[in-house]
């Protein structure tokens, strides 16, 4: 009896399984749906970790802050492909249950049409339950896939994104090849891994026993490196994927679908962001271009503001209030300029608010139509639209002409190189 309780289990177990299955339909409908909603919020995510690269890094570094945010953009584009698809995939599976359950099969005694046309055009087309089996399996695919890629894409934001800032925190203590050191060595890794993994699938390394075992040991230590903690997780499913490759290779083409679909959607979406400011600074600095994020009236959404800003682009006052923003990485651009600037050791707030005035006075230099820089008092201000920190001041524009002007802002800290200008054109139009 024992014995014949044992051999029932397996049965039983594969029946649970199975009836699992049949029904996930309904569970990847609703979280597809929830998840779409969701990873469109990561949309906003992406473009808050631009910007905040954008503050706090330094100039030289941006190549690297755009590395970890377009391998975001993209990653989320890719998700976002994914759940769409697989959105329409299962309503299109569902829809091929319902005419299944209804016509069972393809007819030729009950045709609209004549039976050789029926008969001929049906030759060409898959049997019903066969379409309601393949679009079944991608859709499973779909799903795992995105949800691995989810996991993938967190766990390497954060700690590109940590790697980075600890890199800025120690870079004044440490030399910098020391910092990137591990960086070297991870990347030396992954590219043995890769190239054993390569001729180890071919030729007479696949029958090398002693070969292989390394190879195994090496992926496992690269994978724990990279994906930490998940990577059991991730490296389950590319076996998957690896293991099965000759039995459903249409699902690699259907992976590299979604990943050109995902970078198509992740380059239209990177322009609604500051993105491309940390490949490209001189496209905001152009001088023959005027910007609606010039003027506060235009009253444009911004997360960040990336140049200087005035009121509005026709000026009817004798004054113009300027704002220039001040971004957190100028702190140590500015010591070139003002010297160390001590976070304490002032006898109280308002002496040390004027020695950081008086330094944002020797790096920033403000001039009307190209003329002699003007002499100009700074205020602390805190942008109302972006709520990001920076300076005002207020620019006379007295015994000046009726027409178009120009607002020159440049910051120098005392190598051309780091200089910052901008022109901010406005016609001026006294009552």
């Amino acid at each position: 009896m024992e014995q014949d309780t044992l051999l029932e289990k397996p049965a039983a177990t594969k029946s649970w399984i199975q009836k699992l299955k049949e029904e996930s339909w309904n569970a990847e409908l609703l979280v597809t749906t929830i998840s779409i909603f969701g990873a469109l919020q990561l949309f906003d995510l992406v473009a808050w970790l631009a910007n905040f690269f954008i503050n706090n890094l330094d100039a030289s570094q941006y190549l690297v802050a755009y590395g970890i945010v377009f391998f975001s953009l993209l990653a989320v584009s890719i998700m976002i492909s994914m759940f769409v698809i697989h959105f329409f995939l299962r309503a299109y599976w569902i829809g091929l249950l319902g005419l299944n359950s209804v016509f069972p099969d393809y007819s030729i005694e009950n045709s609209a049409y004549s039976p050789l046309y029926t008969k001929k055009l049906l030759a060409m087309l898959p049997k019903l339950k066969d379409s309601i089996n393949k679009v079944d399996e991608l859709c499973s695919v779909i799903f795992s896939v995105a949800f691995t890629l989810l996991l993938l894409y967190l766990y390497l934001g954060i700690f590109n994104s940590m790697y980075l800032l600890i890199f800025n925190l120690l870079v004044d203590y440490v030399p910098s090849y020391i910092l990137l050191i591990p960086l070297y060595v991870l990347g030396f890794l992954m590219i043995a891994q890769t190239v054993m993994v390569i001729v180890g699938s071919k030729g007479k390394r696949r029958e090398d026993d002693a070969y292989q075992t390394f190879s195994v040991k090496l992926v496992r230590f690269v994978s724990i490196l990279i994906y930490g903690p998940l990577y059991k997780v991730i490296t389950q499913v590319m076996m998957i994927f690896g293991s099965n490759y000759k039995k459903k290779k249409n699902l690699v083409y259907l992976i590299i679908l979604f990943i050109v679909s995902g970078m198509f959607l992740s380059v239209f979406k990177m322009f609604d962001t500051n993105i491309p400011y940390l490949i490209n600074q001189k496209t905001v600095f152009d001088v023959t271009k005027s910007r609606p994020a010039f003027y506060h009236s235009e009253q444009v959404e911004l997360d960040l503001l990336l140049h200087p800003q005035i009121e509005s682009d026709v000026v009817h006052s004798n004054v113009v209030r300027l704002f220039i923003p001040i971004y957190r990485h100028e702190r140590k651009l500015s010591e070139a300029v003002c010297g160390e600037m001590p976070s304490a050791g002032y006898e109280n707030r308002e002496q040390r608010v004027a020695v950081l005035l008086d330094c944002y006075h020797q790096y920033h230099f403000v001039s009307l139509n190209s003329g002699i820089p003007l002499e100009l008092d700074y205020l602390g201000y805190y942008h109302p639209t972006t709520d990001q920190f920076g300076i005002i001041t207020y620019v006379p524009l007295d015994n000046l002409e009726s027409g178009m002007q120009k607002l020159q802002v440049r910051k120098y800290y005392g190598d051309d190189e780091e200089a910052k200008e901008w022109t901010v054109p406005f016609y001026y139009l006294p009552n």
